[in-house]
């Protein structure tokens, strides 16, 4: 039964793999093409060695703000970051194993529509465990995010005050709104969020 349940284990971990987009894989190739050695790409990022080397070894999944300064420490745009071939279909869809991985952890975040260059909107499935968050620097996108909660609490922080959304409730953000996430419930968060332009 045990060797069963790591074989399932590991299958489920593999189907999960194939769909992430391979941040750390990904990064330590843009890195290397732009000439840069970890050290110094941790200076113009300002954040610290350990740390590009934990996500280029995906031990470490970076907040999608984290992941910004980072790329833009390279520099290059969130959307080369994650180019992927440019689909042609114009009826899309995916089964759960399919969106692909921004970030695992606490915050899970998956997206549709990667595969498509040409879009105007972004759609974001996010998972938040209890306690956890967006990260520690707040998301700031020019353009506009709306989402709505689907399972769980979560509160808001914008403009220096936090806002409490419970399932049901959602809020919309307009042009360059830094704002931060939290799942203060004890249940895992579920948040379904929009932006235009795309962020990836």
């Amino acid at each position: 039964m045990a060797k069963r349940a790591l074989q399932t284990k590991r299958a489920q971990k593999k189907e999960s793999d194939t769909s992430a987009l391979a941040v750390g894989s990904r990064l330590k190739t843009v890195r290397e093409q732009a000439g840069l050695s970890q050290r110094e790409l941790a200076k113009r990022a300002g954040v610290t060695n350990a740390t590009i080397s934990l996500i280029e070894q995906d031990s470490h999944a970076p907040s999608l703000a984290s992941l910004h300064r980072i790329l833009n420490a390279i520099p290059i745009s969130m959307a080369e970051f994650f180019a992927l071939p440019v689909s042609r279909q114009n009826a899309l869809f995916y089964k759960k194993a399919d969106l692909a991985v921004v970030t695992r952890g606490g915050a899970d975040l998956r997206v549709l529509g990667s595969e498509r260059r040409d879009k105007k909107l972004q759609l974001f499935y996010e998972r938040y465990a209890p306690g956890a968050d967006t990260g520690a620097e707040a998301i700031v996108h020019n353009g506009e995010t709306a989402a709505v909660v689907i399972q769980g609490t979560v509160e808001l922080e914008v403009s220096g005050e936090r806002h409490r959304i419970e399932a049901g409730g959602g809020f919309q953000l307009f042009t360059k709104q830094p704002y931060r996430l939290f799942n203060v419930g004890k249940q895992t968060a579920v948040v379904v969020c929009a932006c235009t332009p795309p962020l990836i």
